[in-house]
């Protein structure tokens, strides 16, 4: 038996190599091993996260400087569902 602390534990350990959080909201979030900066669709319906690969999606451009910041990177979440 595995205490739920250690299994924080050891996705927290892997998260700073190995795993890289995906926020859906403030109570989900997903563990991705890609990763480099790309960006997703996430299903609601199927709690599906699917990634967009850069050639699928524009440059985007952000206006907003920081003083004595510079960008890292940019990922967007785009959250699908299906038409009615």
């Amino acid at each position: 038996k595995i205490s739920l602390a250690t299994v924080y534990n050891t996705v927290h350990a892997f998260k700073k190599k190995h795993l890289k959080e995906i926020a859906i909201n403030s109570s989900k979030s997903y563990f991705d091993t890609n990763t480099t900066s790309h960006h997703h669709f996430y299903n609601e319906e199927k709690n599906e996260l699917i990634d967009i690969s850069d050639r699928e999606i524009e440059p985007i451009k952000i206006n907003k400087k920081i003083l004595g910041k510079r960008i890292k990177s940019v990922e967007v979440l785009v959250k699908i569902e299906s038409e009615n």
